[in-house]
């Protein structure tokens, strides 16, 4: 008997494990209406084009709609660590000279939650990136790298990389616009399938081969997410010569990405119908975006995650 209630326990524990710490291994949802309705428009696009094919393309956030927690501040469930986040990871390999020695993360987290709190996002995110001055870019985008290669590919949410990759296989290039520091998100690129130059996020200047404290613009959280992908869709149309449609949008919270996502639903296209995936956690859909969005969910639960 008590054999039977320890396997039992086990078991729950096993399975527990599976969909709330390693989210790809877990049962995920059925795509395929999502990715149907994408190709549907992108066929009726291309009939419609005269000359030049024009470019499709599909956005992305990052944090909680591709990966499971936050590559910038980690993800805690249930009080307990289950990976570092990046700016850890970078301070403790002295890429940060605010925070050098010991105890230098835990000065970090005090600073930067108490901004978050007190001033808002869009202080608290620049500060990240802001906090590696004097880091060689390739030194962050190399622990980025190796940080994914070695943890964060763990919590990719399959479900997402599958309709990337399904996208990507169609002709429909898929694009990242993040409120992490870029020389973070850009380190998953291989891990999910899309090139750095097709990913996005917060930005400060180099000068001499060394990060500063000058923030690029836009901010990449918020209006600045939208901001980016007029950015670059308009430069895209400008280098190729192409129309450039974007045929999809994907995001996870209404303050960080319903600006780009009711762009994204509410556009005119030359034939059918932009789809604009919310994965929504919550299920309070703010009046401003009712209607807007088709609601999907991830089958592993997210948590332990900032809205980026």
């Amino acid at each position: 008997m008590k054999r039977d209630l320890f396997n039992e326990a086990f078991a729950g524990l096993v399975l527990w494990a599976c969909i709330n710490v390693h989210p790809c291994l877990a049962e995920e949802p059925d795509d395929s209406r999502i990715v149907e309705q994408i190709l549907k428009t992108r066929e009726a696009i291309l009939k419609q084009a005269t000359n030049a094919e024009p470019c499709l393309c599909g956005f992305w956030d990052f944090d909680g709609t591709i990966l499971k927690g936050d590559c910038s501040e980690g993800l805690v469930i249930g009080g307990k660590r289950v990976y570092p986040g990046l700016a850890q990871v970078c301070i403790e390999n002295g890429l940060s000279q605010i925070y050098a020695g010991a105890g230098g993360f835990e000065r970090f987290w005090t600073d930067y939650t108490n901004m978050d709190l007190r001033i808002g996002h869009w202080l608290a995110y620049p500060f990240i990136p802001q906090m590696l001055r004097g880091a060689k870019p390739e030194d962050v985008l190399q622990v980025s790298r190796q940080h994914f290669a070695n943890v964060l590919s763990n919590y990719l949410m399959a479900s997402s990389v599958r309709i990337i990759r399904d996208l990507q296989a169609h002709g429909v290039e898929c694009h990242i616009i993040s409120a992490s520091a870029d020389l973070f998100v850009k380190g998953a690129a291989r891990g999910v399938g899309i090139p750095e130059e097709h990913i996005h996020g917060i930005e400060v200047r180099t000068r001499d081969g060394r990060l500063t404290e000058e923030v690029l613009y836009p901010i990449t959280w918020n209006i600045g997410k939208l901001e980016r992908l007029r950015e670059f869709t308009a430069q895209r149309e400008k280098e190729s010569g192409r129309k450039c449609f974007v045929v999809a949008g994907f995001g996870d919270s209404y303050s960080t990405d319903g600006p780009f996502l009711k762009f994204i639903a509410s556009q005119a296209l030359p034939a059918g119908n932009a789809i604009a995936v919310f994965y929504d956690v919550s299920g309070d859909e703010p009046a401003a975006y009712k209607g807007l969005f088709y609601h999907a969910r991830h089958n592993a639960t997210v948590s332990g995650k900032a809205e980026r």
